[in-house]
């Protein structure tokens, strides 16, 4: 007997028979997830522990079990440094389905995976590479590229926060594609690192950045930025130009914001300076940079 073959033996002096099954699928899916780096269950200086947990009648059964040591955990061989993850064999399911052509691994209630799954539908389909794979545990979902590369999307009610790992900036935007703008459209509120995203991503077209700077940076431009623009007869020529310097910039060394100096020929002693700066819940513009990206001469 293998070692998962054993530990389902001694649940079955735990836990009724007929969870044995699905008490074997969670422990796997737990460990599949432990070896993703953005999932919370990675061992980073601790042990992740499952706690099954059955309803008898009045009474709730727990059992601790090991997902990586395959092993059911007691007091006597308890981790000193651990975090304990819940899997409830009532309302819990682990689905192991395809979603758009790709393998993916759920865990969490019918409800939670229900809106994974139309989340994943309406994005993999615009993604310009195709994930390999794709897990979630509750609202958390891990999308996988490659070998090493991975995306996260917690969702939060109707907000979003965005993370990624091993993938850089300028990749990533090629990766997503247009999932990147559905994205957007899904979700009211957003993190900082998903918004760098959305602007990188606006720089893969005029039309997309135009839209980008209506929509997150004028209105919001101070009031000189603001008659600065208005004074021109017609101002897309100038974000034309700002676009054309943007697009050319190295992405991968974007941080928190991206700072422009506008000097004008009618004012140089006077230049315009212009902030973008990326935000939880959205985009904040200021008249003060800390170090420029890019110089514009009108």
């Amino acid at each position: 007997m293998n070692k998962l073959e054993i530990l389902l033996e001694d649940l079955k002096l735990r836990l009724p028979e007929r969870d044995i099954k699905k008490a074997g699928e969670a422990i796997l899916a737990y460990r599949e997830l432990s070896e993703i780096p953005m999932s919370p269950l990675y061992p980073r200086g601790f042990q992740p522990l499952l706690l099954l947990k059955k309803r008898l009648g009045g009474f709730e059964k727990r059992v601790l079990v090991s997902p990586i040591e395959l092993k059911i955990i007691t007091n006597a061989n308890m981790p000193a440094w651990r975090r304990i993850f819940e899997f409830d064999l009532d309302d819990d399911i682990v689905e192991n389905t395809k979603i758009a052509e790709t393998r993916a691994l759920l865990i969490g209630k019918l409800n939670e995976i229900r809106i994974v799954k139309n989340l994943l539908l309406d994005v993999i389909p615009y993604m310009n590479v195709k994930p390999s794979s794709v897990y979630s545990l509750r609202n958390e979902l891990f999308i996988k590229f490659g070998e090493n590369e991975f995306i996260g999307l917690r969702i939060i009610g109707s907000g979003l926060e965005f993370s990624s790992y091993n993938i850089p900036l300028s990749h990533l935007s090629r990766i997503l594609g247009r999932a990147t703008f559905i994205l957007d459209s899904l979700f009211k509120s957003k993190n900082a690192e998903f918004y760098r995203l959305l602007f990188v991503a606006s720089l893969g077209s005029f039309n997309s950045f135009y839209a980008f700077f209506m929509r997150h940076i004028f209105p919001r431009l101070p009031l000189e930025h603001r008659e600065f623009l208005e004074e021109m007869h017609d101002y897309k020529n100038f974000l034309q130009l700002l676009y054309f310097h943007l697009s050319r910039i190295n992405i991968d060394r974007i941080q928190e914001s991206v700072g422009v100096i506008i000097r004008r020929r009618s004012r140089p002693d006077r230049p315009l300076e212009l902030e973008i700066i990326f935000r939880q819940g959205g985009v904040e513009v200021r008249d003060r940079i800390r170090r420029a990206q890019v110089e514009l001469l009108v």
